[in-house]
């Protein structure tokens, strides 16, 4: 019987890996192979870990020396003398438990590397998206700075040399030995290293006698020692070392009553070293070979600051080679005019002017000169040049009103507004009115070209600019494109006039961009710097960047350079350089001063195609309400300092008598009372010709001037419907001026007569007194200049087109005199553009009090005058 058949079988088939299996072992690999990988790198970094030296925990290291441009030494970095050792029975409980509380409060619980700190510190990075946090132990600190060559590199090869280093010294030292070496290497600002030394700087006494809110500044000053130093910051002090107090409250080293009283306590012993300017028990920063002072002082804080952030142990002890920026002629001759009183006014008591002063390359960014005042004075460490934010004034409108309004377009040199009364909204329900500086002497200007207002500093043009261009334009221009360190409170129409705050390099830096035809450069004072063995470790970051168009550098230039040879700036001429430049005051505030006259700042920035230089002068501090300037201008003693130096700086130099001219500049004839092209009708002195970037030249004619009739026998008249005498005359057509100021001198013959003669017995006014012909061009003075020791004043004269063949006449009204003396002076029109007068009878010398200077035209064939020049005062 066959049996029955086998049923087929099923082929074999491989079991398939799950999904899940398959990602776990993918992942798996993956992170094997990188925990591999980390593992290598981790054995490299530590392979490469500098070699242990206990001698590094204790030993001071090598001093670093400054150089100057051409390599020569300037200063040696040092801090030998102010690094005093004490043994860890020496330190006071106090301290060592502050210190612990507010760097490390898990000190003597971890072994070196504190994990709960490093992931705390990730995850606040992780939420404010930045790097800010530390995660760094005392023990890794202490690794840092005495084994890492480069301690402000942040390479992950560098964390792990300092973990491993870190947990040598746990190995090799007790938490009380690793502390010690720790408060005795630390830098705590005034050139004071470790806690004896900063305990003597700050206090006058040693480490066992601090009091608990002594021992919380010196907790809080290692975090940023320039920033919390009470010799300079004492409110930022006061500010950490309330944080400080209240670490150690919640610590439990000190109570919430000792809190209170605490932290309101003044700082006595730093505020009686800055009052007898004596030094505190600190070290000197350099060796026997320290030249220029201040300006190693701008070094040591660049090296400090965000670019590089090197540690104020390496800066001194780090055997540092650092090459620098600095001129030694130029740094030289600005030490030297700061240090002759002959350069400031003289002052109203003990307390002297001060100054800054920074000059700088403008095509390389190089910082050449830096001053910080008029002697230098390591127990207060103020770099005015660096550190003093002083209001600018006038100097800052070039910045933020003139470039930003030519780089818009739609406006040139040319462009004319009008100089009359005029009030914004100031907030609070308050009208701002502003006013020219000598508005109350020589009255309104009318009517001026963007030129004029340069030269002669117009307040008022300046604000009605910014208003046109928008106050949010010119002050992110001025922010963001010429680098001015503005706040969002600055965001006012007042900042035209120069209200927010800047030091003289944030100026030097920013008008750089102009004599660098729109090209901004990093200022800098370090080229280079190299370790010990001569290796480079650090070269600066130097960015250039256009900024804005070349023709928008040059109009500004050109405009500058007006500025010096016809307005305020004359004085700062240098022989036949092209110096452009800017003067600058501020005024006293009246609801501290009332109607007091004075200028708590004065400055001056100039420039010529080769170096900037900026100049600031006033009092720090105006306590008594006594202690500001009293006329003294930029144009004065400030522009008198920056030719001293400037004329050193230039010496042996080919000289530059222009700006150079880029490609798209325009030029052609304009009405100046108008900004349109001349019509038929513009009377030849308003008349002149102007440059333009092409484009925003004007192609319109001129409306400004129309034709009336007036009574010729009425001629304060229109001509009316009884008028038999008629005569047509041109009159500026102004329509949208009030009638509560007087018009300027030089239109007020055109302004037209508001009433038409209706017959009666009206007669024109005589006079005995001859009247100017509005015909005739007007001279203008500038600036008086006096020499005490000659008796004799110096007078800058400007004369208009049209004043060849005229006599130049000046009139002289002496202090007490109700009349003037006239003079006919040497400088005459095509000969001499500078008057000469001696103010003193017989080689005596002259009255004090006040003079008064006015100047006419005089044709010498038909004896008629000209209008009378604006006065120019000088009080002696």
């Amino acid at each position: 019987m066959a049996s029955p058949p086998r049923k087929p079988t099923r082929p074999s088939q491989k079991r398939r890996l799950s999904k899940w299996r398959v990602f776990l072992l993918t992942g798996g690999s993956i992170m094997a192979v990188a925990l591999i990988a980390v593992l290598i790198f981790v054995i490299y970094a530590v392979a490469k870990t500098p070699k242990w030296d206990p001698a590094a925990l204790t030993n001071a290291k090598e001093t670093s020396i400054v150089y100057d441009k051409d390599g020569q030494q300037i200063a040696s970095l040092h801090a030998n003398e102010n690094r005093q050792m004490v043994k860890s029975s020496e330190i006071p409980d106090l301290i060592k438990r502050t210190f612990v509380a507010v760097e490390d409060k898990r000190f003597y619980s971890h072994y070196g590397v504190d994990p709960i700190r490093i992931i705390g510190s990730a995850i606040n990075d992780i939420k404010s998206r930045s790097t800010k946090e530390g995660a760094s132990t005392i023990t890794i600190q202490l690794a840092r700075n005495a084994f890492i060559e480069d301690p402000t590199s942040k390479s992950l090869t560098r964390k792990v040399q300092e973990v491993a280093l870190a947990l040598k010294i746990e190995h090799e030292y007790t938490k009380d030995e690793i502390l010690t070496f720790y408060l005795n290497r630390i830098y705590f600002g005034e050139s004071s290293f470790g806690i004896q030394a900063a305990a003597k700087t700050y206090f006058g006494k040693e480490i066992k006698d601090l009091t608990p809110e002594e021992a919380a500044l010196l907790a809080g000053l290692p975090q940023a020692p320039s920033g919390y130093d009470p010799y300079v910051h004492p409110e930022a002090a006061k500010t950490r070392r309330t944080t400080v107090l209240g670490v150690m409250k919640d610590a439990g080293i000190i109570t919430s009553d000792e809190y209170n009283k605490y932290k309101d306590t003044t700082f006595a012993y730093v505020d009686n070293m800055k009052k007898t300017r004596t030094t505190s028990q600190q070290a000197t920063v350099a060796g026997s070979n320290f030249k220029f002072p201040y300006f190693v002082d701008y070094v040591i804080q660049e090296l400090e600051g965000d670019d590089y952030k090197l540690t104020p142990d390496q800066i001194f002890n780090g055997g540092l080679r650092i090459y620098t920026t600095v001129d030694a002629k130029i740094q030289s001759a600005a030490e030297a005019a700061f240090a002759d009183p002959a350069n400031f006014p003289q002052s109203v008591d003990s307390t002297k002017v001060q100054g800054a002063m920074s000059v700088i390359d403008p095509t390389t960014g190089a910082v050449r000169a830096v001053v910080g005042g008029r002697e230098y004075t390591t127990a207060l460490g103020l770099n005015r040049a660096t550190q003093s934010y002083r209001q600018p004034g006038s100097t800052i409108k070039p910045l933020v009103v003139y470039a930003p309004a030519l780089e818009k377009g739609g406006f040139y040199p040319g462009t004319v507004l009008d100089d009359m009364p005029v009030s914004y909204n100031g907030g609070n329900g308050k009208t701002w009115a502003p006013v020219d500086f000598d508005t109350e002497s020589a009255g309104w200007k009318g009517r001026i070209t963007m030129r004029f207002a340069l030269e002669d500093s117009v307040n008022v043009y300046a604000v009605k600019l910014m208003n046109l261009i928008g106050v949010d334009y010119g002050w992110k221009f001025g922010k963001d494109q010429m680098g001015l360190p503005l706040e969002n409170n600055d965001r006012v129409l007042s900042l035209a006039l120069g209200t927010a705050h800047v030091t003289t390099l944030d100026m030097a830096s920013a008008y750089g961009t102009f004599a660098n035809n729109g090209v901004r450069v990093t200022p800098h004072a370090i080229e280079q710097i190299k370790d010990a063995n001569g290796k480079e470790i650090i070269t600066p970051k130097i960015t250039t960047e256009r900024v804005m168009k070349e023709t928008t550098a040059y109009l500004i230039n050109n405009m500058l350079r007006s500025v010096v040879t016809n307005g305020t700036a004359y004085s700062a001429q240098i022989g036949n350089w092209a110096v452009a430049g800017k003067t600058g005051t501020t005024s006293l505030d009246p609801a501290k001063y009332g109607n007091k006259s004075g200028n708590p700042d004065a400055w001056f920035a100039g420039y010529t195609p080769n170096y900037v230089g900026v100049v600031w002068m006033g009092y720090d501090k105006d306590p008594d309400g006594n202690h500001y300037l009293r006329k003294v201008y930029g144009g004065s003693y400030p522009a008198q300092i920056w030719k001293k130096v400037m004329t050193a700086a230039l010496q042996d130099q080919p000289v530059q008598t222009e700006f150079k001219q880029p490609a798209g500049i325009t030029s052609g004839a304009i009405d100046t009372k108008s900004g349109l092209l001349p019509s038929s009708l513009t009377p030849s002195q308003f008349i002149q010709t102007e440059i333009a970037a092409q484009g925003n030249f004007p192609t319109q004619t001129s409306d400004a001037w129309v034709t009336k009739e007036i009574d010729a026998d009425h001629p304060g008249f229109l001509a009316g419907d009884k008028t038999s005498n008629r005569v047509s005359k041109v009159f500026l057509n102004i329509t949208d001026r009030g009638s509560y100021a007087p018009w300027p001198s030089d239109e007020a013959p055109y302004q037209p007569p508001a009433e038409y003669y209706k017959g009666g017995t009206d007669k024109p006014a005589t006079s005995t007194t001859q009247t100017g012909d509005p015909r005739m061009p007007v001279p203008t003075l500038g600036p008086v200049a006096f020499d005490a020791a000659k008796g004799v004043a110096s007078i800058p004269v400007s004369y208009p087109a049209g004043s060849e063949g005229l006599t130049l006449v000046l009139n002289v009204q002496y202090p007490g005199q109700d009349s003037y003396q006239s003079f006919t002076p040497e400088a005459q029109p095509g000969k001499s553009n500078i008057i000469s007068i001696p103010l003193g009878a017989d080689g005596k010398s002259p009255p004090s009090g006040q003079y008064t200077f006015k100047a006419i035209l005089k044709d010498p064939k038909t004896q008629a005058i000209s209008e009378t020049s604006p006065v120019v005062k000088l009080n002696i």
